[in-house]
């Protein structure tokens, strides 16, 4: 993972900008405070107006001067903070996509949430802060200070101690305030994952009257959270008046000493006032660095957690097992252009129906910290043109295949090839590209109707194909029966989730996706369950009439209906993640006692 500095290395042209920008500021606000000084000492003192008037000039060309410094300084800290928080995004995003599902599970969705929004906010808005207090202060002081031992010894010795008593109050804040920085970070993640499952499970605790527990369940975590904050706050409570005390005291010491030096004929009054504002100049610049060094801590925890997720090695990447041994991809082929992924299809399509388009070989899957595997010792085959229904108890890892045929998880143990070859011999993108998938839950983004179908085009057909291949796959699924009742058709905005349309709905327009994709292998996961029984006999029809085109696709559907299983070439039976009957209908009802129970359940006679 590349290190912080790659974000600042694309914006050091605007870096060195700012800096030239802060050294006029900086120069600036020093110069008006010494050329005060000269007016009073060369010209109120000595009644010389035509001194003062000059001199009043410069000063207000160069506050002008100063002033635009200041403003372009702030443009431009606030496009490199705005440009690195762009870059952190994108790279975040490009991580999180290859993650597998296994990964989502191992960091929650609350924190992957929190580190890429909140987390990334408050890092781009301390660089901001950072390049507009932090940035001058070390020229300020180093400036400051000379000015200030130039004029007098004594005066620039009591700034320099001041400075070095902030210094250290600033570094016990910190060590004390960042343990429980952490621990605040760790319960905003819960506070998200918790606000999250209430939103979404709303229905349900209202249904079962839960809302006094749940209410309970928060107000314990926003205590906590609460008590956290507060002893952070706290801790600076204690130091920030204490700074401001050492601030105003050496106003005092300035005054004090100089007033004595000006009796005693070494100093002059105007000095005197220029000190007083390099001080204030000083010692403001460094307790508004305090301010935002007060949320560096936090910025560095942020981007520790961001570089967890960037960092992140994806277990199911390589695959595992023994077609690990054989794995030729490598993570940059993730990024195959849809050109080559093209060629691939175009010329992987040409396959002989003597090699199985699928087959799996004694494959064993297991969950993370599982201690049962949630499939052992599965086999099966899929040829061009067939149907494979699976079938068993909830439960029993029907999904689970589903998931592992497009590599969303690895296998322990065994091998699963796709038209001859290991799938994680395969390049990751064009083995999916091959496959339409229809999970259990027709989940729809947020957008039009069009954008959610167009999500499964495969290649940069033009828009009219494109056009007409929405329009068939929508006529295939039965989703041209609605979509023209919906206010604007096509173009009708899908609320997040498809909660604005229907299960039914959100069904047929998940498998127009798959369809448009013109795969070679489908697989419907449990997706006729919403669907009335009309639309459903005319959807199977639908594929049916698919399977028997020029690629001759195979389709592998998670079934419940023994009704629609015993019109497949093949049924799959997986009982407690194991096979319990592979056949077709006539064969298991006579061979599977698993088969025979379905079939008593449903009253079905074999």
């Amino acid at each position: 993972m590349k290190p912080f500095i790659s974000y600042i290395k694309p914006n050091i042209w605007s870096i060195i900008a700012i800096s030239l920008t802060t050294l006029i500021s900086v120069v600036g606000s020093l110069y008006i405070p010494t050329l005060t000084a000269t007016i009073i000492n060369d010209g109120v003192l000595r009644g010389d107006l035509d001194f003062i008037t000059h001199s009043s000039v410069t000063m207000l060309i160069a506050a002008l001067i100063t002033v635009l410094a200041a403003v372009l300084g702030v443009a431009l800290s606030a496009h490199i903070s705005a440009r690195i928080g762009e870059t952190m995004r994108n790279d975040l995003v490009h991580a999180i996509q290859n993650f597998s599902l296994r990964d989502f599970t191992y960091f929650g969705t609350g924190t992957i949430l929190m580190r890429t929004s909140r987390d990334v906010e408050k890092i781009q808005s301390v660089i901001d802060e950072s390049l507009n207090m932090i940035f001058p202060t070390p020229l300020m002081i180093l400036l400051g200070l000379g000015l200030t031992f130039f004029k007098s010894w004594q005066l620039g010795f009591i700034i320099l101690t001041v400075m070095v008593l902030m210094v250290i109050c600033i570094m016990l804040l910190q060590r004390k305030a960042l343990p429980l920085v952490k621990k605040m970070q760790l319960k905003l993640d819960d506070i998200a994952d918790m606000v999250r499952d209430h939103i979404v499970g709303m229905s349900v605790i209202r249904a079962f009257n839960r809302s006094h527990d749940e209410n309970h369940k928060e107000q314990e975590l926003f205590g906590e959270t609460a008590g956290l904050s507060k002893s952070v706050r706290q801790t600076y409570a204690i130091g920030l008046p204490t700074i401001l005390i050492m601030f105003n005291m050496s106003s005092v010491c300035i005054l004090w000493v100089g007033g004595y030096n000006v009796s005693i004929g070494t100093f002059q009054i105007g000095d005197i006032m220029a000190v007083i504002e390099y001080a204030n100049l000083i010692l403001l610049n460094l307790l508004m660095s305090v301010f935002v060094i007060v949320d560096v801590p936090e910025a560095m925890i942020c981007y520790q957690r961001i570089r967890e997720l960037l960092e992140h090695k994806n277990t199911d990447v390589y695959g595992i097992g023994a077609a690990a041994n054989n794995t030729t991809t490598t993570t940059t082929s993730n990024t195959t252009s849809a050109s080559t992924l093209a060629t691939a299809k175009m010329t992987l399509t040409n396959t002989t129906d003597d090699i199985p388009l699928l087959e799996f070989r004694n494959v064993t899957f297991r969950y993370d910290n599982a201690e049962a595997p949630a499939l052992e010792n599965i086999s099966f085959t899929v040829r061009h043109g067939e149907t494979l229904a699976i079938m068993g108890d909830i439960g029993s890892g029907k999904s689970t295949i589903a998931n592992l045929i497009p590599r969303l998880f690895s296998i322990e143990s065994g091998d699963i090839l796709f038209k001859g070859k290991s799938i994680y011999e395969w390049n990751v993108n064009a083995l999916r590209a091959l496959i339409g998938y229809v999970p259990q839950r027709a989940y729809l983004f947020t957008g039009t109707v069009e954008m959610n179908i167009r999500y499964g085009v495969f290649g940069t057909d033009s828009p009219d194909i494109l056009t007409d291949r929405i329009e068939e796959a929508c006529r295939l699924s039965r989703a041209d029966e609605f979509i023209p009742r919906l206010d604007g058709g096509y173009q009708f905005m899908v609320a997040q989730g498809g909660s604005n349309l229907s299960g039914g709905q959100r069904q047929r327009l998940a498998m127009a996706r798959a369809l448009v994709r013109q795969p070679e292998l489908f697989i419907f996961d449990d997706s006729f369950s919403a669907l009335d029984g009309t639309t459903e006999r005319a959807v199977r029809t639908a594929l049916e009439g698919e399977l028997s085109k020029g690629n001759r696709p195979a389709l592998i559907s998670i079934e419940q209906k023994v009704s629609a299983a015993k019109k497949a070439d093949h049924i799959l039976i997986i009982s407690r993640g194991q096979v319990a009957g592979y056949g077709t209908h006539e064969e298991l009802s006579q061979t599977s006692l698993a088969y025979q129970q379905i079939l008593a359940s449903q009253e079905v006679t074999p």
